[in-house]
Protein backbone atom coordinates (compact mmCIF):
# COMPACT_ATOMS: atom_id res chain seq x y z
CA UNK A 1 0.00 0.00 0.00
CA UNK A 2 2.84 2.40 0.90
CA UNK A 3 4.47 1.71 -2.46
CA UNK A 4 1.18 2.64 -4.17
CA UNK A 5 1.08 5.95 -2.27
CA UNK A 6 4.70 6.68 -3.19
CA UNK A 7 3.92 6.00 -6.84
CA UNK A 8 0.89 8.31 -6.72
CA UNK A 9 3.02 11.09 -5.19
CA UNK A 10 5.71 10.64 -7.86
CA UNK A 11 3.06 10.89 -10.60
CA UNK A 12 1.69 14.11 -9.08
CA UNK A 13 5.21 15.55 -8.98
CA UNK A 14 5.65 14.78 -12.67
CA UNK A 15 2.30 16.26 -13.77
CA UNK A 16 2.39 19.46 -11.70
CA UNK A 17 4.03 22.62 -13.01
CA UNK A 18 3.22 25.11 -10.23
CA UNK A 19 3.46 23.68 -6.71
CA UNK A 20 2.72 25.22 -3.32
CA UNK A 21 4.31 23.77 -0.16
CA UNK A 22 2.47 24.91 2.99
CA UNK A 23 3.63 24.71 6.60
CA UNK A 24 1.79 24.99 9.92
CA UNK A 25 1.54 28.44 11.48
CA UNK A 26 3.14 27.03 14.62
CA UNK A 27 6.35 26.30 12.77
CA UNK A 28 8.69 23.47 13.79
CA UNK A 29 12.27 22.84 12.68
CA UNK A 30 11.17 19.58 11.08
CA UNK A 31 8.42 21.27 9.05
CA UNK A 32 10.70 24.04 7.76
CA UNK A 33 13.64 21.72 7.06
CA UNK A 34 11.56 19.20 5.15
CA UNK A 35 9.86 21.96 3.11
CA UNK A 36 13.16 23.51 2.07
CA UNK A 37 14.50 20.07 1.09
CA UNK A 38 11.37 19.34 -0.95
CA UNK A 39 11.58 22.75 -2.65
CA UNK A 40 15.19 22.11 -3.74
CA UNK A 41 14.28 18.60 -4.89
CA UNK A 42 11.38 19.87 -7.05
CA UNK A 43 13.39 22.78 -8.46
CA UNK A 44 15.81 20.23 -9.89
CA UNK A 45 12.85 18.90 -11.90
CA UNK A 46 12.14 22.36 -13.34
CA UNK A 47 9.03 22.89 -11.21
CA UNK A 48 7.81 26.32 -10.12
CA UNK A 49 7.74 26.00 -6.30
CA UNK A 50 6.54 28.31 -3.53
CA UNK A 51 6.93 27.62 0.21
CA UNK A 52 4.44 29.51 2.39
CA UNK A 53 4.05 29.80 6.17
CA UNK A 54 2.44 32.56 8.24
CA UNK A 55 4.47 31.64 11.34
CA UNK A 56 7.76 33.18 12.42
CA UNK A 57 11.04 31.51 11.43
CA UNK A 58 13.32 31.08 14.48
CA UNK A 59 16.65 32.94 14.07
CA UNK A 60 18.71 29.78 14.63
CA UNK A 61 17.24 28.26 11.44
CA UNK A 62 18.46 31.05 9.14
CA UNK A 63 21.38 28.80 8.13
CA UNK A 64 19.08 26.43 6.20
CA UNK A 65 19.53 26.64 2.41
CA UNK A 66 16.68 28.57 0.78
CA UNK A 67 15.13 29.84 4.02
CA UNK A 68 14.91 33.39 2.59
CA UNK A 69 12.54 32.11 -0.09
CA UNK A 70 9.74 31.26 2.38
CA UNK A 71 6.67 33.49 1.80
CA UNK A 72 4.36 34.60 4.63
CA UNK A 73 1.36 34.99 2.31
CA UNK A 74 0.10 33.59 -0.99
CA UNK A 75 0.72 35.68 -4.08
CA UNK A 76 -2.24 36.83 -6.13
CA UNK A 77 -2.48 36.85 -9.91
CA UNK A 78 -1.95 40.01 -11.95
CA UNK A 79 -5.54 40.34 -13.18
CA UNK A 80 -8.44 42.20 -11.57
CA UNK A 81 -11.58 40.06 -11.73
CA UNK A 82 -14.95 41.78 -12.20
CA UNK A 83 -17.82 39.49 -11.13
CA UNK A 84 -21.45 40.16 -12.14
CA UNK A 85 -24.34 38.69 -10.18
CA UNK A 86 -26.71 37.31 -12.83
CA UNK A 87 -28.97 35.29 -10.53
CA UNK A 88 -31.88 37.72 -10.97
CA UNK A 89 -30.75 39.99 -13.82
CA UNK A 90 -29.67 38.10 -16.90
CA UNK A 91 -26.76 39.48 -18.91
CA UNK A 92 -27.67 40.17 -22.54
CA UNK A 93 -24.57 41.96 -23.79
CA UNK A 94 -21.12 43.08 -22.59
CA UNK A 95 -18.89 45.58 -24.37
CA UNK A 96 -16.10 48.03 -23.63
CA UNK A 97 -14.58 51.23 -24.95
CA UNK A 98 -10.95 52.27 -24.52
CA UNK A 99 -9.69 55.83 -24.21
CA UNK A 100 -6.06 56.93 -23.79
CA UNK A 101 -6.47 56.98 -19.98
CA UNK A 102 -9.37 54.65 -19.18
CA UNK A 103 -11.49 51.67 -20.14
CA UNK A 104 -15.30 51.78 -19.85
CA UNK A 105 -17.20 48.49 -19.55
CA UNK A 106 -20.88 48.35 -20.56
CA UNK A 107 -23.23 45.71 -19.14
CA UNK A 108 -26.68 45.34 -20.69
CA UNK A 109 -29.33 43.34 -18.86
CA UNK A 110 -32.26 41.48 -20.38
CA UNK A 111 -34.55 42.92 -17.68
CA UNK A 112 -33.75 45.51 -14.96
CA UNK A 113 -30.54 47.54 -15.21
CA UNK A 114 -27.41 46.41 -13.36
CA UNK A 115 -26.27 48.60 -10.45
CA UNK A 116 -23.28 48.77 -8.07
CA UNK A 117 -24.48 46.02 -5.75
CA UNK A 118 -24.51 43.53 -8.64
CA UNK A 119 -20.78 44.01 -9.27
CA UNK A 120 -17.87 42.64 -7.22
CA UNK A 121 -14.12 43.07 -7.65
CA UNK A 122 -11.38 40.64 -6.65
CA UNK A 123 -7.79 39.71 -7.43
CA UNK A 124 -7.19 36.73 -9.66
CA UNK A 125 -5.83 33.77 -7.72
CA UNK A 126 -2.40 32.67 -8.89
CA UNK A 127 -2.81 29.29 -10.63
CA UNK A 128 -1.71 26.16 -8.79
CA UNK A 129 -1.42 22.55 -9.94
CA UNK A 130 -0.63 20.96 -6.59
CA UNK A 131 -0.51 21.75 -2.86
CA UNK A 132 1.84 19.75 -0.63
CA UNK A 133 1.01 20.11 3.07
CA UNK A 134 3.81 19.16 5.47
CA UNK A 135 3.57 18.43 9.22
CA UNK A 136 0.05 19.83 9.58
CA UNK A 137 -2.52 17.65 11.29
CA UNK A 138 -5.46 19.62 9.80
CA UNK A 139 -6.08 22.36 7.24
CA UNK A 140 -6.78 24.77 10.10
CA UNK A 141 -3.23 24.26 11.40
CA UNK A 142 -1.94 26.28 8.41
CA UNK A 143 -3.51 29.39 9.93
CA UNK A 144 -3.66 32.57 7.84
CA UNK A 145 -2.31 30.84 4.73
CA UNK A 146 -5.40 28.58 4.72
CA UNK A 147 -7.77 31.38 5.75
CA UNK A 148 -6.59 33.66 2.92
CA UNK A 149 -7.06 31.04 0.21
CA UNK A 150 -9.68 28.55 1.40
CA UNK A 151 -11.10 28.11 -2.10
CA UNK A 152 -7.72 27.25 -3.58
CA UNK A 153 -7.11 24.66 -0.85
CA UNK A 154 -10.36 22.89 -1.71
CA UNK A 155 -10.05 23.26 -5.49
CA UNK A 156 -6.41 22.12 -5.83
CA UNK A 157 -5.20 18.50 -5.40
CA UNK A 158 -3.42 18.11 -2.05
CA UNK A 159 -0.70 15.76 -0.84
CA UNK A 160 -0.64 15.50 2.95
CA UNK A 161 2.65 14.28 4.46
CA UNK A 162 2.90 13.95 8.23
CA UNK A 163 4.14 11.80 11.13
CA UNK A 164 1.45 12.73 13.70
CA UNK A 165 -1.09 10.14 14.83
CA UNK A 166 -3.68 12.92 15.15
CA UNK A 167 -3.54 13.75 11.42
CA UNK A 168 -7.01 14.20 9.87
CA UNK A 169 -6.18 12.73 6.43
CA UNK A 170 -7.42 15.79 4.53
CA UNK A 171 -5.40 15.23 1.35
CA UNK A 172 -6.29 13.54 -1.91
CA UNK A 173 -3.10 11.55 -1.15
CA UNK A 174 -2.13 11.01 2.49
CA UNK A 175 1.36 9.81 3.38
CA UNK A 176 1.05 9.66 7.16
CA UNK A 177 3.67 7.47 8.82
CA UNK A 178 3.35 7.51 12.61
CA UNK A 179 6.34 5.16 12.95
CA UNK A 180 8.62 7.83 11.51
CA UNK A 181 10.32 10.24 13.90
CA UNK A 182 9.80 13.18 11.55
CA UNK A 183 8.51 14.40 8.20
CA UNK A 184 12.16 14.85 7.19
CA UNK A 185 12.68 11.11 7.66
CA UNK A 186 9.61 10.36 5.52
CA UNK A 187 10.87 12.63 2.72
CA UNK A 188 14.38 11.18 2.89
CA UNK A 189 12.89 7.75 2.28
CA UNK A 190 10.64 9.11 -0.49
CA UNK A 191 13.48 10.87 -2.32
CA UNK A 192 15.69 7.78 -2.19
CA UNK A 193 12.92 5.72 -3.76
CA UNK A 194 12.29 8.37 -6.42
CA UNK A 195 15.57 9.81 -7.66
CA UNK A 196 18.32 9.56 -5.07
CA UNK A 197 20.82 11.13 -7.46
CA UNK A 198 19.00 14.47 -7.03
CA UNK A 199 19.87 14.61 -3.31
CA UNK A 200 22.76 17.06 -3.03
CA UNK A 201 24.52 18.46 0.05
CA UNK A 202 21.91 21.17 0.68
CA UNK A 203 18.95 18.77 0.45
CA UNK A 204 20.73 16.26 2.70
CA UNK A 205 21.54 19.02 5.23
CA UNK A 206 17.91 20.18 5.37
CA UNK A 207 16.60 16.64 5.91
CA UNK A 208 19.32 15.92 8.47
CA UNK A 209 18.31 19.08 10.38
CA UNK A 210 14.73 17.87 10.77
CA UNK A 211 15.74 14.41 11.96
CA UNK A 212 18.40 15.67 14.39
CA UNK A 213 16.13 18.32 15.94
CA UNK A 214 13.09 16.04 16.22
CA UNK A 215 15.12 13.33 17.95
CA UNK A 216 16.99 15.86 20.17
CA UNK A 217 20.23 14.79 18.49
CA UNK A 218 19.22 11.11 18.82
CA UNK A 219 18.68 11.38 22.60
CA UNK A 220 14.87 11.18 22.47
CA UNK A 221 13.48 7.93 23.87
CA UNK A 222 11.46 7.32 20.68
CA UNK A 223 14.47 7.56 18.37
CA UNK A 224 14.34 4.50 16.11
CA UNK A 225 17.03 2.48 14.31
CA UNK A 226 15.44 3.74 11.08
CA UNK A 227 16.14 7.36 12.13
CA UNK A 228 19.80 6.51 12.76
CA UNK A 229 20.01 4.77 9.37
CA UNK A 230 18.45 7.67 7.46
CA UNK A 231 20.69 10.17 9.22
CA UNK A 232 23.81 8.17 8.39
CA UNK A 233 22.72 7.90 4.74
CA UNK A 234 22.16 11.67 4.59
CA UNK A 235 25.61 12.33 6.05
CA UNK A 236 27.05 10.02 3.39
CA UNK A 237 25.20 12.09 0.77
CA UNK A 238 26.84 15.30 2.02
CA UNK A 239 24.64 16.37 4.93
CA UNK A 240 26.57 18.87 7.07
CA UNK A 241 26.06 17.35 10.51
CA UNK A 242 28.35 19.70 12.46
CA UNK A 243 26.68 22.76 10.91
CA UNK A 244 23.26 21.45 11.93
CA UNK A 245 24.28 20.68 15.52
CA UNK A 246 26.05 24.02 15.92
CA UNK A 247 23.10 26.10 14.73
CA UNK A 248 20.24 24.17 16.32
CA UNK A 249 21.72 23.18 19.67
CA UNK A 250 24.72 25.41 20.29
CA UNK A 251 23.40 28.76 19.08
CA UNK A 252 20.94 30.34 21.49
CA UNK A 253 20.21 34.04 21.80
CA UNK A 254 21.28 35.89 24.95
CA UNK A 255 17.65 36.87 25.83
CA UNK A 256 16.62 33.20 25.56
CA UNK A 257 19.46 32.07 27.83
CA UNK A 258 18.67 34.80 30.36
CA UNK A 259 14.95 33.97 30.42
CA UNK A 260 15.73 30.24 30.67
CA UNK A 261 17.98 31.00 33.65
CA UNK A 262 15.19 32.92 35.38
CA UNK A 263 12.74 30.09 34.65
CA UNK A 264 15.21 27.56 36.09
CA UNK A 265 15.36 29.51 39.33
CA UNK A 266 11.56 29.38 39.65
CA UNK A 267 10.71 25.82 38.59
CA UNK A 268 7.92 24.26 40.66
CA UNK A 269 6.35 20.82 40.66
CA UNK A 270 2.74 19.93 41.31
CA UNK A 271 2.80 17.89 44.51
CA UNK A 272 3.01 14.10 43.95
CA UNK A 273 2.21 14.46 40.24
CA UNK A 274 4.44 14.31 37.11
CA UNK A 275 3.93 17.98 36.26
CA UNK A 276 6.35 20.91 36.40
CA UNK A 277 6.02 24.59 35.60
CA UNK A 278 7.83 27.88 35.95
CA UNK A 279 6.17 31.25 36.65
CA UNK A 280 7.68 34.31 34.92
CA UNK A 281 6.83 37.90 35.79
CA UNK A 282 6.98 41.00 33.61
CA UNK A 283 10.13 41.88 35.54
CA UNK A 284 11.72 38.59 34.43
CA UNK A 285 11.11 39.49 30.77
CA UNK A 286 12.43 43.00 31.33
CA UNK A 287 15.61 41.80 33.05
CA UNK A 288 16.22 39.20 30.32
CA UNK A 289 15.47 41.75 27.56
CA UNK A 290 13.16 39.05 26.18
CA UNK A 291 9.63 38.89 24.78
CA UNK A 292 6.90 36.32 24.32
CA UNK A 293 8.79 34.94 21.30
CA UNK A 294 11.19 33.33 23.79
CA UNK A 295 8.42 31.55 25.73
CA UNK A 296 8.13 28.49 23.48
CA UNK A 297 11.93 27.97 23.24
CA UNK A 298 12.17 28.16 27.05
CA UNK A 299 9.34 25.62 27.31
CA UNK A 300 11.30 23.32 24.99
CA UNK A 301 14.31 23.62 27.29
CA UNK A 302 12.07 22.70 30.23
CA UNK A 303 10.85 19.61 28.36
CA UNK A 304 14.35 18.52 27.32
CA UNK A 305 15.75 18.82 30.84
CA UNK A 306 12.84 17.38 32.84
CA UNK A 307 11.60 14.72 30.42
CA UNK A 308 10.33 12.32 33.11
CA UNK A 309 7.21 14.46 33.57
CA UNK A 310 3.95 14.36 31.62
CA UNK A 311 2.91 18.02 31.82
CA UNK A 312 5.24 21.01 31.38
CA UNK A 313 4.19 24.65 31.52
CA UNK A 314 5.24 28.26 31.62
CA UNK A 315 2.92 30.67 33.41
CA UNK A 316 3.88 34.21 32.46
CA UNK A 317 2.62 37.73 33.06
CA UNK A 318 1.36 39.84 30.18
CA UNK A 319 0.45 43.54 30.16
CA UNK A 320 -3.06 44.75 31.08
CA UNK A 321 -3.65 42.28 33.93
CA UNK A 322 -3.38 39.22 31.72
CA UNK A 323 -1.50 35.97 32.27
CA UNK A 324 -0.47 33.56 29.52
CA UNK A 325 0.02 29.80 29.81
CA UNK A 326 1.87 27.52 27.42
CA UNK A 327 1.42 23.90 28.42
CA UNK A 328 3.00 20.84 26.80
CA UNK A 329 1.02 17.68 27.48
CA UNK A 330 2.19 14.10 26.92
CA UNK A 331 0.06 12.11 24.49
CA UNK A 332 -0.90 9.70 27.31
CA UNK A 333 -2.70 12.54 29.12
CA UNK A 334 -6.32 13.33 28.20
CA UNK A 335 -5.77 16.81 26.85
CA UNK A 336 -9.52 17.39 26.43
CA UNK A 337 -9.93 17.27 30.20
CA UNK A 338 -7.22 19.88 30.62
CA UNK A 339 -8.86 22.11 28.02
CA UNK A 340 -12.18 21.95 29.83
CA UNK A 341 -10.49 22.83 33.14
CA UNK A 342 -8.81 26.02 31.83
CA UNK A 343 -11.13 28.76 30.52
CA UNK A 344 -10.27 29.96 27.03
CA UNK A 345 -7.57 27.34 26.43
CA UNK A 346 -6.94 25.99 22.93
CA UNK A 347 -4.96 23.13 21.45
CA UNK A 348 -2.52 24.91 19.13
CA UNK A 349 0.12 22.47 17.90
CA UNK A 350 2.22 19.39 18.56
CA UNK A 351 5.76 19.18 19.90
CA UNK A 352 6.85 15.69 18.97
CA UNK A 353 4.79 13.36 21.14
CA UNK A 354 3.55 16.32 23.21
CA UNK A 355 0.53 18.50 22.52
CA UNK A 356 0.74 22.25 23.05
CA UNK A 357 -2.08 24.01 24.90
CA UNK A 358 -2.20 27.81 25.01
CA UNK A 359 -4.33 30.02 27.21
CA UNK A 360 -4.65 33.70 28.13
CA UNK A 361 -6.40 34.57 31.41
CA UNK A 362 -7.78 38.07 31.89
CA UNK A 363 -8.03 39.98 35.17
CA UNK A 364 -5.79 37.39 36.88
CA UNK A 365 -2.55 37.73 38.81
CA UNK A 366 0.39 35.40 38.30
CA UNK A 367 -0.45 33.71 41.61
CA UNK A 368 -4.10 33.24 40.55
CA UNK A 369 -2.97 31.59 37.33
CA UNK A 370 -0.58 29.27 39.18
CA UNK A 371 -3.39 28.08 41.45
CA UNK A 372 -5.74 27.57 38.49
CA UNK A 373 -3.07 25.59 36.63
CA UNK A 374 -2.33 23.35 39.64
CA UNK A 375 -6.07 22.71 40.13
CA UNK A 376 -6.43 21.75 36.45
CA UNK A 377 -3.43 19.40 36.65
CA UNK A 378 -4.85 17.73 39.75
CA UNK A 379 -8.17 17.16 37.97
CA UNK A 380 -6.42 15.66 34.94
CA UNK A 381 -3.78 13.50 36.62
CA UNK A 382 -5.29 12.52 39.96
Amino acid sequence: MEQDINKQIFEQFKKAGKILIVLPENLSTDALSSALALRLFLLKQQKEVTVACSGLIPPQLKFLPGVDMVENHLAQGKSLVVSINTAEKKLEEISYQKTPNSVQIYLKSQTDEFDEKDVNFSKEAAPLDLIIALAGKSLESFGKIFEQATDRFFETPKINIDSQASNEYYGAINLVDITATSVSEILADLFQKYEEQLIDEDIATCLLSGIIEKTASFQHVQTTPRAFLKASELVALGGRQQEVVKNIFKTKSLPLLKLWGRALARIKSVENLPAVYAPLSLMDFEKAVAGTAEVLPVLRELIDNLSDNKIFALVYELPNNQVGLQIAVHEQVKVEKLLSSLPGSVLSASLGDLKLVECVLTEKTLEDAEKLFEQAVNEVLS
